[in-house]
């Protein structure tokens, strides 16, 4: 339905995380803010503000490769979606491939240093 990266610098927009821009490619896509069943995968667990979109969007799963211990907010820093004060409450799972991801993600920053 859609895919997307990080792209905060060449956009100049602190909002232009992956997920983020995967919500509003799909949402535009259906024609509706709201995504109910829908999954989105990750390779790193999400932040707080991203996490907040997907809640917002009423995704119903998220499956994320590699816990972010600097910010994660599903289970790393926060763990937001076992909140139970909130409207909506999406299935997470994570650790998938979580050794690929983890190494994609090093040589990732690897390259850009």
């Amino acid at each position: 339905m859609a895919r997307a990266y990080n792209r905060p610098i060449g956009l100049n927009d602190p909002t232009a995380h992956a997920e983020v821009l995967a919500l509003r490619s799909a949402a535009a896509r259906l024609g509706n803010y709201r995504l109910p069943g829908t999954t989105l995968y990750v390779t790193i667990e999400p932040c707080l503000m991203c996490l907040g979109a997907l809640i917002q969007a009423r995704v119903g799963r998220l499956v994320f490769g590699a816990p972010d211990p600097k910010g994660g907010a599903c289970v790393s820093l926060y763990r937001l979606p076992e909140d139970p004060r909130l409207n909506h409450h999406l299935e997470v799972t994570g650790g998938v491939r979580e050794a690929e991801c983890r190494e994609l993600l090093q040589e990732f920053f690897k390259a850009r240093r």
